[in-house]
C-alpha cells in the first residue's frame, strides 16, 4: 500500500490472498471487507468486464452465501452472469458455473422453481460442451435431481439417478464413495416409489462397499446398515430387518456414545420397529431412554424431543397407560395455536383419552349392574 498505492495490481493481490486467508480461518466479517475492496479496486483500474473483477464479483459471492445472507449474493451472482454472457458466451464453462451458483443460492432462499430453471441450463449447456463423462456435467445432473427429489418429482429423478450412478461406475469404479453413494440414493429412491424388490440389491450392494472401503463403523455405512433394515422390514421381513438395526445401534453407541444425536436417533429407529412389531414393552424402555437424552442433550424444546414425546405419549396411550401418556400429550399441545401439528397429534391423543376413559366407565357401571341382577 505505501510503495505501490491501493489500487496497484500487487496491492489488489496482497488484499485478496489475505481475505482468502481469513476466509479459511472462519473470519467471515474480516475477510468480506477485504474481499469488498478488491473488487471496489478492480472496478476502478480494470473495469467491470475484465476477468479479475469478475472473480471478485464470483468471491464475494460465495462468501456472503457462507455469511447466510443469500439475498446479497443472488444480486453478485446475477451481476457476475449478466457479465459472463456478454463477454464470454451462453456455453463458456465460467458461465455454466455462475448459473449452477445462482442455483444454489435461489435454492437456498426456497426459489425452487428458479433453481430448477438454473440447473436444467448449466445441465444441458455442459452437456453440450463438456460431456456426459465430465465432473461439472455430474454436478449439473446429482444437482438438478436432487432438487427434483426435494420437490416429490420421484419419476422424474430416477432416470437422472440411474445416469448419475452409469457415469460414476464408468469413471471413478465401482467401490468409489460417490460410487456408493450414488448405489445407496438409487436405492432409496426406488423404495420411496415402491419399487422394493429392485432397491434391496442396490442397497445390499452399498452396504458391502461401504463395509468394504470405509469400514463397519464409518457414518455412511451404519446409514446404509439402517436402510436396508427398513427397507426389509417394509418388504415384510421383521427378522432380517432386527439384527441389522440393533448393529446399527450397538456401533453408534460405541463410537459415539448414548447421548449422541445419531445414537438417539438409532435408538428410536430400533424402538420403531418394535413397536411396528407389537413389542410394545421393549419399544417403551427405548422411547423412553431417546426421550431422556433429548432432553439432556438439547434441554429446550426441539423437534428431536417433540418427536420422542410423540412417539412414547402414542406407546403409553396404546399400551392402557392413560395417567403417564397424558402429561406428554399436554406437554406437545402446551401454548401452540390449534393449527401446529404438534398441537393437532396432541389434542388427538387427549382426545383418544378421553374416550377411553369413558368405555373404561361404561365398562365399569355395566360390570356393576350386572352384579346387582338376582
Amino acid at each position: 500500500r505505501r510503495i505501490l498505492g491501493d489500487d496497484h495490481p500487487k496491492t489488489l493481490t496482497a488484499i485478496g490472498n489475505l481475505g482468502t486467508l481469513l476466509l479459511s480461518q472462519s473470519k467471515l466479517d474480516e475477510a468480506e471487507l477485504l474481499i469488498r475492496e478488491v473488487l471496489e479496486g478492480h472496478r476502478r483500474v480494470l473495469g467491470d468486464d475484465h476477468p479479475n473483477t469478475m472473480t471478485a464479483v464470483n468471491n464475494l459471492s460465495g462468501l456472503l452465501s457462507s455469511q447466510g445472507k443469500p439475498a446479497e449474493a443472488e444480486s453478485c451472482y446475477r451481476e457476475l452472469l449478466e457479465r459472463l454472457r456478454r463477454v464470454l458466451g451462453d456455453d463458456h464453462p465460467e458461465t455454466m458455473s455462475a448459473i449452477n451458483s445462482l442455483g444454489n443460492c435461489l435454492l437456498s432462499q426456497g426459489k425452487s422453481a428458479e433453481a430448477e430453471s438454473c440447473f436444467r441450463e448449466a445441465l444441458k449447456g455442459r452437456r453440450r460442451k463438456l460431456g456426459a463423462d465430465h465432473p461439472a456435467t455430474l454436478t449439473s445432473i446429482v444437482n438438478l435431481s436432487n432438487l427434483l427429489r426435494k420437490q416429490g418429482k420421484y419419476a422424474e429423478t430416477e432416470p437422472y439417478y440411474r445416469e448419475a450412478l452409469e457415469v460414476r461406475r464408468r469413471t471413478l469404479g465401482d467401490d468409489h464413495k460417490d460410487t456408493l453413494t450414488s448405489i445407496h440414493n438409487l436405492g432409496t429412491l426406488l423404495k420411496a416409489r415402491g419399487k422394493l424388490i429392485d432397491a434391496e440389491p442396490l442397497l445390499r450392494e452399498a452396504l458391502e462397499g461401504f463395509r468394504r472401503t470405509l469400514g463397519d463403523d464409518h457414518k455412511d455405512t451404519l446409514t446404509s446398515i439402517t436402510t436396508l433394515g427398513f427397507l426389509l422390514y417394509a418388504q415384510g421381513k421383521p427378522d432380517e430387518a432386527e439384527p441389522l438395526l440393533r448393529e446399527a445401534l450397538e456401533r453408534f453407541r460405541r463410537t459415539l456414545g448414548d447421548d449422541h444425536k445419531d445414537t438417539l436417533t438409532s435408538i428410536t429407529n430400533l424402538g420403531l420397529l418394535l413397536y411396528a412389531q407389537g413389542r410394545l414393552d421393549e419399544a417403551e424402555l427405548l422411547f423412553r431412554e431417546a426421550l431422556e437424552g433429548h432432553r439432556r442433550e438439547h434441554g429446550d424444546e426441539n423437534s428431536d424431543i417433540l418427536t420422542s414425546i410423540n412417539n412414547l405419549g402414542v406407546l403409553l396411550l396404546k399400551q392402557g397407560k392413560l395417567d403417564e401418556a397424558e402429561p406428554l400429550l399436554r406437554e406437545l399441545i402446551g401454548d401452540r395455536p390449534t393449527t401446529d401439528p404438534w398441537y393437532i397429534r396432541g389434542k388427538q391423543g387427549l382426545d383418544a383419552i378421553t374416550e377411553a376413559r369413558k368405555k373404561k366407565a361404561s365398562v365399569k357401571q355395566d360390570s356393576k349392574k350386572t352384579d346387582k341382577l338376582p
